[in-house]
């Protein structure tokens, strides 16, 4: 008798076999494989591929199968990444390492004509986009712990998202390890956060497990996760906040109270204050249905936990967040493109060529496909990747199962919050990064990441529910492997030749 079960899961190991052997003919390079570390980095991300399929084929448990990539993909980005490469990972290393020692709040203060923040000596001399081949000068240094006045902490973002990674610091220092191993165990405890949060919201939540593995688990997600970045906190925890909300969503009728409102309330404010557009989240509220309350008059206690949110970030942007962006190196750049929010504003409000800028967003969608696979600062993207991923992803979230029939009123809700989550966060960085009438939305410097949480939602919204259409789980997985295995073996081609 054959075991059909046996068969398909042999088809995907094969599938991925292939696919693995397919990458690496299109990025065959004889100077790359003279690079061992590009060898290491084909070799292991073929192994790692293949025992978590062969992982998630024995027991399809979803969630134990995402934290298991995370962390073995993770780990090699936390030693591939050169040091200083992801997006501002040095001024996040260095609030990392402030919140070390216990400086929640740091204070911005002047010595000797120069103002900044008080970190280490070992920080301020780091080098940028080298790998640990290339750094042996820095690297192989005992940390040096001599105060030192660096000029930019992201004084604007909570302490919380940084204790993960101040963890790893504080260990390198207790261990009294060298210079690169602050690094690696401060990205590793990142990334350990980032699985761990990410697990939970997975098992916690009762639909969409799929369409969060998929997000979590994408190249430029775990990238940011294995460097210092606050994203990975921020990616995170949304996906938390989106479990614990339709965990609200499918509750029993009658069986949820003023607590759970409360909690959600917290929730999304506790992300609002990390990255304040995500706050928009608080709006998903509404589409928990009234009779899931226990009181149905609880229901409209929603309206209240929106406009509790909306207060307080309005407060923290206000009153401290906005203030401090400008106690660092973006106050002279500012300066020298011109950029006022309250000019903007003038100009938004009296100029009708800024409604036109923004009725043109649209054509942003080219330049954010563009970036799916910019996961480094200084180093060219993947073309490709981004073609197929898109087109990967569109037609996922079109067929995607789901169990029940979404109503048109959550459709119309999920799309409106998305709505207001993209073109909030455009409008923020337009009028804090982009020149006083800029014609052109990409002055705005957005990137994908900014939008990622929320492309969990998006099956919600746009879903061609078809019966003939079975999920298969077992094929997302390896195409997430492929994904992985050909974006970081393109990464490791580049950066070690």
């Amino acid at each position: 008798m054959i075991d059909y079960k046996n068969l398909n899961n042999n088809k995907s190991l094969i599938i991925l076999l292939i696919s693995i052997i397919i990458i690496n003919i299109v990025l065959f390079d004889r100077v790359n494989f003279n690079s061992s570390f590009f060898i290491f980095t084909v070799i292991y991300t073929s192994i790692s591929g293949i025992a978590t399929l062969y992982y998630y084929n024995r027991t399809k448990n979803i969630e134990r199968t995402v934290f298991l990539i995370i962390i073995l993909f993770g780990l090699l980005c936390v030693f591939l990444s050169p040091v200083n490469s992801v997006s501002d990972e040095g001024e996040h290393f260095m609030r990392s390492e402030i919140t070390s020692h216990g400086d929640f709040f740091p204070k911005y203060i002047t010595q000797d004509n120069k103002s900044g923040f008080m970190s280490i000596d070992s920080l301020a001399h780091m080098p940028r986009d080298q790998t640990f081949f290339e750094t042996n000068s820095w690297n192989t240094q005992p940390i040096n712990t001599t105060p030192y006045l660096v000029n930019s902490a992201f004084e604007q973002n909570p302490f919380y998202v940084y204790l993960a990674q101040a963890i790893g610091i504080d260990l390198a220092k207790l261990l009294n390890l060298n210079q690169i191993d602050m690094l690696w165990l401060g990205r590793f405890f990142n990334l350990l956060l980032y699985a761990s949060f990410t697990f939970i919201a997975i098992k916690k939540t009762p639909i969409l497990k799929v369409p969060m593995a998929v997000v979590a688990t994408f190249p430029l997600a775990i990238v940011q996760a294995a460097s210092f970045s606050s994203d990975s906190f921020i990616l995170s925890f949304s996906f938390i906040v989106i479990a614990y909300l339709l965990h609200m969503y499918k509750a029993k009728e009658g069986s949820l109270t003023k607590k759970e409102i409360g909690i959600f309330t917290i929730l999304v404010i506790i992300l609002g204050l990390s990255k304040v557009t995500l706050g928009g989240l608080a709006l998903l509220i509404l589409i928990v249905p009234k009779s899931n309350f226990k009181n149905p008059k609880d229901k409209y206690l929603g309206f209240l936990s929106i406009f509790i949110i909306l207060m307080a970030l309005v407060i923290w942007a206000k009153f401290y967040a906005v203030g401090s962006i400008s106690h660092s190196w973006r106050a002279s750049l500012f300066a020298q493109k011109n950029v006022n929010a309250k000019a903007q504003i003038k100009y938004l409000l009296s100029d009708e060529n800024g409604l036109i800028t923004f009725l043109q967003i649209g054509n942003q969608i080219p330049v954010q496909i563009d970036a799916l696979s910019k996961l480094y600062t200084n180093y060219n993207n993947f073309p490709l990747f981004n073609v197929i991923y898109t087109i990967f992803f569109v037609l996922f979230c079109l067929f995607y199962q789901l169990e029940d029939k979404i109503k048109r009123n959550t459709r119309i809700i999920t799309a409106f919050t998305l709505f207001i989550i993209i073109f909030g966060t455009y409008l923020a960085q337009y009028l804090t990064w982009a020149p006083v009438g800029a014609k052109d939305l990409i002055e705005s410097g957005v990137v994908p990441r900014y939008f990622l949480p929320v492309f969990v939602l998006i099956p919600l919204m746009i879903n061609y529910r078809n019966s003939k259409i079975k999920n298969s789980e077992t094929l997302i997985i390896t195409c997430i492997l492929i994904f992985l295995c050909g974006m970081l073996t393109f990464m490791a081609g580049i950066i070690y030749y």
